[in-house]
């Protein structure tokens, strides 16, 4: 099986039973690993390249998925409005006002209806079916040597950003008509670009995730209750058009997510990749043995510091619980980034790949 084949095998019943392997996945490399890495990890190496490292990089060393971008259908003129000093700012539809001469972002600066509504009326479709065609086709080409999964924006996450979190926590509370509309207007976002895509492309992609942020290491941000009154209709609407196109949903999030997994479930997502502080494998495997497990490897403690005796000892646990299930894909919880040396990059991949034949 290829490396497109095999992460797809998880989510289809007759398939995953000819799995030869678990897949992998990451959900990308920053760029201070490939630089302080890319020579090493070339060097010897002599088979096919895209010229980009975004894709080499990882697939070099042996995984199978990463999540990839793709051309949006909107565009948002920026608007100007006032911080606390006083002093004009110009933002987008993220509530987020950049620092000059700096990465930092600083906000959210959605703090009434009358900004909202300026922003959804400088709202613009744009048809960018070219770059999406160009795009996909290029990932289809990537796919049996690693395969791209698309990303899109969710709703949460962009809620309390764009609000920042003393004001989201006031309006979350009561449930104001600011709190509402501006669920909208990130779920109308979500759906334009799904939309576009779907359009342009069909069901090329095969898999979508959302990405949504919804958990702490310990906990969910939010309640199974309140995530049900304020998202699930959304993500419902959202979900249905993915599922009605032969494309299949999944969620991101940081943390621990295991309240909210019935809900993600009754939404229509099929699985999850994150897993990152405080989620048992044990008990998601027993509990939700459809739902598909996207990552768990534990970038906190063991990859950025764990030797290989300990590496191993956490990759052969997973694969032990998880295994047999075979509705999981392993992979770090995030990211890869400087501080992981690249041997223990190495060391997890092997493992996975000596312990994890079916």
């Amino acid at each position: 099986m290829n490396a497109r084949e095999r992460c797809l095998a998880v989510f289809d019943d007759t398939k995953r039973k000819s799995l030869d392997k678990i897949p992998t996945h990451v959900q990308y490399i920053r760029e201070g690993f490939i630089s302080k890495y890319k020579h090493e990890v070339m060097k010897d190496y002599q088979e096919k390249l895209f010229n980009n490292l975004y894709f080499d990089i990882p697939h070099i060393l042996g995984f199978e998925s990463i999540f990839a971008q793709f051309p949006l259908s909107y565009k948002i003129r920026s608007i100007k409005v006032q911080d606390k000093s006083g002093n004009f700012i110009k933002i987008k539809e993220d509530g987020q006002s950049v620092k000059r001469k700096s990465d930092y972002y600083e906000g959210g600066f959605i703090d009434s209806i009358e900004i909202l509504e300026d922003l959804w009326a400088n709202l613009k479709l744009v048809d960018n079916s070219n770059y999406i065609t160009k795009c996909v086709n290029f990932y289809e080409k990537l796919a049996p040597f690693i395969f791209p999964i698309l990303i899109v924006d969710g709703i949460f996450d962009r809620v309390w950003r764009s609000m920042g979190m003393p004001l989201f926590s006031r309006n979350f509370r009561k449930n104001t008509k600011l709190y509402k509309r501006i669920i909208e207007f990130y779920a109308n976002l979500a759906k334009i670009n799904i939309e576009g895509l779907i359009n342009t492309t069909g069901d090329k992609g095969k898999v979508i995730t959302l990405l949504d942020d919804v958990a702490y290491k310990g906990r969910s941000m939010i309640s199974k209750e309140r995530w049900n009154q304020d998202f699930l209709p959304h993500y419902k609407e959202i979900l249905s058009i993915i599922v009605d196109a032969n494309l299949i949903p999944i969620i991101h999030t940081d943390g621990n997510p295991t309240e909210l997994i019935p809900s993600f479930q009754n939404a229509g997502f099929r699985g999850l990749q994150g897993w990152e502080g405080g989620a048992d494998p044990q008990y998601i495997n027993d509990n939700f043995p459809e739902f598909v497990i996207i990552g768990f490897g534990d970038v906190s403690h063991i990859l950025p510091f764990g030797d290989q005796k300990q590496i191993e000892f956490h990759v052969k646990e997973l694969i032990n619980i998880l295994k047999e299930n075979r509705h999981v894909i392993l992979g770090p919880s995030t990211v890869i980034f400087q501080k992981i040396p690249l041997k223990n990059v190495r060391i997890f991949i092997n493992t996975v790949n000596k312990y994890g034949k079916y």
